[in-house]
């Protein structure tokens, strides 16, 4: 039973939504948290665009965001993905800026980052850039919307990296099943239509030449009165100002009358029907889709998802609880489908076991039973209460994330809410009425779903034209009369005990790194107070060090099992906490396992606790431990059908660390262990451990040591800190290796080693990255049209620097990207010795920039504190250090880097998938030449502990 603080707190927290409303009504000002530390400003140009300025105090990264009101589902007829074609070209050149990588150039150069993406109703660019370089950025962003030239060499280009985008994207499932998905929708509908677009739908036709379309396309739908723009960044509001009526005044208002038609998602009287879809990889989902009315003008009640938390909870009395202890499913999802002006869906996806498989009808009629007593019983108010107030205290103690991420959802946001609400509509909940809920719940029948089973081996009778994948559309066979044993164990959650009641802040003294606290063999306890960001939340990280785990792929696999048993057994416990802002993750890693604990404090030494017991005495029955088995065998497998450019760096690593274990090490490995292994890595993997624990927020010096004695207790230190794994040093020679893929996509991955961990070499591959990237990318893709995935990158491991270059195509070789990158490489030779020393000082910065940025919140800080800590860099200092090395780097420096690295390499390996051709690169030796037990190892970089530190901490 809850406490009085808790209903009094509730009450409290309520009463601040009422008023939050009440302050709506006498200003249009937009609504943000009283703790927010960014001012807003809401304006509207004469040409109709809405703006919203965001002054960020002290930033060093600043954003924009353009949405503008269009989608995929607006594509017209015959011309599928000509809107995501749209958003393509829109980078590819401006009247002010005609060089297609110029805006590209000038993000990168100066430490950003950009992007694009075209959803079903609207399209969105953003970027992020050094704060000193926002108004070149406008002044390079703005004229998207005012002059681009569409230029017919690069529209005839770049269908083709559509088309990659395309082919890139044909082995994956997620994408599979959307599109299939699709063909049981109402062909009338804008959204049942092909979206990525490939060359047969962008092609020129007779009377009909793409380019004009597209010209067509966008002075239709990009005028100002669709469109939304925010501004972010450390000036102040008047500047922001001046620059958004300079810059964006110009975009013309179009006098386009436009109107989706209001057509049904499904045609009438089509459903109730049932789809099957045959997967790529081995997948088992059991889909529910319902159409539902529009719900955007409902969002400030959110009834949808109060009714998609109820179905998707995981806690006593749920239907996955059920479920899991029948043995039929391993998760459940549900949550809001699309959403129009006139429409929306409802969805839930349950992952199946193979016992699941054959209990569909079952499986079916305990959803229908769970909504059925919802209908019946309505919703509580202490549920409807309990949801405002998980999302007020979201709304309350937000944290920032990337300012990019954030821009981008207040400029969607402007499409959707109220002005008032652009912040607040996501976690503003008035409580709804009985009425409300009902007349959506009503909608949520075995008459109006289309039910689709995806799993290999389904029968299928037709195939989606787009990607090839087997399915089958059927009336529904659903029995509602079929009898299910256990429905009565089918309940409303109760009321969540874990809503902290303590929200006050009780960080100790301040200082600039983590101090250790407690320090014996194989034990050490480090502590930061937060004062940055004053939210009553706290970060506990915590690695327990097993030797075995890391050097015995059979010790790994134990403990991948072990960790999914304990948290199948936590799940139910821990879900309620998740909700109330509380998280936990225990996993399998390479020096052993790991536990975080993470969100309001209140509680959190509760949780860790139950963590810790149910480690201690996890029990798995053999039907368990069959499911986990099969589960982890197929996780494997799955992993094994990834994206070619993944499989070639994940093969890459698994070379390069020692020790390591691939997926394929593991597989034949997981045939022999048993439950009994299991057990017995449960009960002895402690017997050889040494721990680190880290307590990051707003908790006392005295609730970290507690926290460390917990750690001390389960699991005491009892050997000292095990060696860590080293990263071999690739030998002289260049040395090619194959990457088997059922993929049509070709790839290729070269990469190039440093030569040791230091912070100046860390920092001169940085910069070479930085420089290099851009221009590649420019050169490979848009000028080469050699795929759609192309890259340059720093590719650090274990410390030591090295540089990557990834190319997947559908139709290149491995051999002709080869043949293009060392023409490139040829090419930016003589490009980097002509950098002149300005723009040279531009790329130092951005770098530096991007090294030093300040992390966003509690979260992303103590994970920047955590990896200097697990790899023993106790100065807590990387990236000043790196950023240090950068500034003093002259640009002579890096012409030599390029010239000995790349030029003249001595040591490469190339790494490729060959689709289905026969490939042998020239010049590249095989890397099943190497013993790779004979190679050297570069030694871990450790520094010691700082003897200021241990004073300080004994002293505290």
């Amino acid at each position: 039973m809850l406490s009085p603080r808790y209903w009094i707190f509730l009450i409290i927290v309520l009463t601040a939504v009422g008023y939050s409303m009440i302050r709506l009504s006498q200003t249009p000002e937009v609504i943000s948290s009283d703790a927010d530390p960014y001012s807003y400003q809401y304006m509207q140009l004469e040409n109709g665009l809405k703006v919203l300025l965001v002054n960020t105090p002290d930033a060093d990264k600043a954003s924009a965001a353009m949405s503008v009101s269009v989608g995929s589902m607006d594509d017209p007829d015959g011309r599928e993905g000509l809107a995501h074609f749209l958003e393509h070209m829109l980078f590819l050149g401006t009247e002010p800026y005609p060089e297609p990588d110029e805006y590209q150039q000038f993000i990168k150069q100066n430490g950003g980052s950009h992007n694009a993406f075209t959803s079903y109703a609207q399209t969105t660019y953003f970027f992020d850039i050094d704060n000193e370089q926002l108004p070149g950025a406008l002044d390079r962003f703005s004229p998207f919307f005012i002059s681009p030239t569409f230029d017919a060499a690069y529209v005839d280009r770049e269908k083709n990296a559509v088309n990659a985008e395309y082919s890139s994207n044909l082995k994956e499932d997620g994408r599979r099943i959307y599109s299939a998905q699709k063909m049981a929708m109402n062909p009338d509908f804008g959204f049942s239509h092909f979206s990525t677009g490939n060359l047969d739908t962008l092609a020129d036709r007779e009377n009909s030449a793409i380019r004009d379309e597209l010209i067509s396309f966008y002075k239709t739908h990009y005028s100002s009165d669709r469109m939304t723009l925010v501004i972010a960044g450390d000036y102040e509001l008047d500047q922001l100002s001046n620059w958004a009526r300079g810059l964006f005044s110009d975009i013309p208002q179009r006098e386009v009358h436009f109107s989706r038609p209001n057509v049904p998602v499904f045609v009438t009287d089509q459903l109730p029907m049932d789809m099957n879809i045959e997967p790529v990889k081995e997948l088992r989902q059991l889909k529910f889709m319902f159409p539902l009315p529009e719900i955007k003008t409902q969002y400030a009640y959110k009834p949808v998802s109060l009714i998609t938390n109820l179905i998707g909870h995981e806690g006593e009395g749920s239907i996955l609880a059920l479920l899991k202890d029948k043995g039929w499913a391993e998760s459940l999802s549900a949550g809001r489908g699309l959403s129009t002006d006139n429409a929306s869906t409802m969805s839930v996806s349950i992952g199946l076991t193979k016992l699941g498989l054959l209990h569909i009808e079952e499986i079916t009629a305990i959803f229908m039973h769970y909504v059925d007593l919802l209908k019946a019983n309505g919703i509580p108010d202490y549920l409807k209460k309990e949801q405002a107030l998980q999302h007020e205290m979201m709304f309350r103690f937000q944290e920032h994330g990337q300012i990019s991420n954030y821009v981008t959802r207040l400029s969607s946001n402007m499409l959707i809410f109220p002005i008032e609400d652009t912040i607040y509509g996501d976690y503003r909940t008035d409580l709804a009425s009985d009425a409300l809920l009902k007349s959506y719940l009503s909608n949520i029948s075995a008459d109006n779903m289309l039910r689709t089973l995806v799993a290999p081996g389904v029968e299928t009778d037709t195939i989606d034209p787009w990607y090839d994948t087997p399915i089958r559309i059927r009336p529904s066979s659903f029995n509602k009369a079929i009898e299910v044993a256990d429905l009565n164990q089918l309940h409303l959650p109760e009321a969540n005990p874990f809503i902290p009641e303590n929200l006050t802040l009780n960080s100790g003294e301040a200082t600039d790194i983590p101090v250790l606290l407690e320090q014996a063999e194989g034990r050490q306890v480090w502590y930061y107070a937060e004062h940055d960001f004053e939210v009553p939340k706290a970060q506990v990280l915590i690695s327990l060090q097993i030797p075995d785990i890391q050097t015995e792929g059979r010790q790994r696999l134990l403990a991948k099992l072990y960790t999914r048993a304990v948290n199948e057994a936590l799940n139910t416990y821990s879900y309620p906490a998740t909700l109330a802002g509380l998280n936990y993750r225990l996993s399998a890693t390479e020096k052993g396992l790991e536990v975080a604990v993470g969100g309001y404090y209140d509680k959190l030494p509760v949780l860790l606790e139950r963590v810790f017991e149910t480690m201690q005495n996890v029990e798995i029955s053999d039907d368990e431990f069959s499911r986990y088995k099969a589960s982890l065998q197929r996780n494997l497998e799955n992993n094994l059908k990834a994206r070619p450019f993944q499989r070639t760096v994940a093969e890459l690593k698994n070379f390069l660390i020692d020790p390591s274990f691939s997926d394929t090490d593991l597989l034949p490995l997981l045939s022999d262990v048993t439950l009994n292994d299991v057990q017995a890595f449960a009960a002895g993997f402690d017997s050889k451990l040494a721990s680190v624990t880290y307590v990051h927020g707003a908790m006392s010096v005295e609730d970290a040591q507690q926290l460390g004695a917990l750690v001390s207790h389960y699991y005491p230190a009892r050997i000292a800190y095990p060696a860590t794994s080293r990263l071999v040093h690739t030998p002289k020679g260049k040395y090619q290796q194959e990457v088997s893929q059922d993929h049509p996509d070709k790839v290729m991955t070269l990469y190039i080693q440093g030569t040791g961990s230091s912070d100046l070499e860390r920092a001169e591959f940085g910069l070479l990255a930085q420089m290099i990237s851009s221009p590649y990318y420019q050169y490979m893709r848009t000028e080469q049209q050699l795929g759609y995935i192309v890259f340059a990158t720093a590719l650090p491991q274990k410390s030591v620097p090295a540089l990557a270059f990834i190319v997947q195509s559908p139709e290149a070789s491995p051999e002709k990207m080869m043949e293009h990158t060392d023409i490139f490489f040829r090419q930016y030779a003589s490009e980097l010795k002509n950098i002149d020393e300005k723009e040279y000082d531009l790329f130092r910065q951005g770098l530096i920039t991007r090294l030093l940025e300040k992390p966003k919140n509690m979260s992303e800080k103590a994970g920047t504190f955590w990896g200097d800590l697990i790899t023993g860099r106790y100065a807590f200092d990387t990236r000043e250090s790196i950023a240090e090395q950068v500034a003093t780097i002259p640009h002579a420096r890096i012409i030599n880097l390029y010239q000995q690295t790349i030029m003249d390499a001595d040591s490469s390996w190339l790494l490729y998938s060959k689709g289905s051709q026969d490939v042998q690169v020239e010049g590249f030796e095989p890397l099943s030449t190497l013993d790779r037990a004979a190679l050297p190892r570069f030694a871990h970089p450790e520094s010691p502990l700082p003897t200021e530190i241990i004073k300080e901490s004994s002293s505290q």
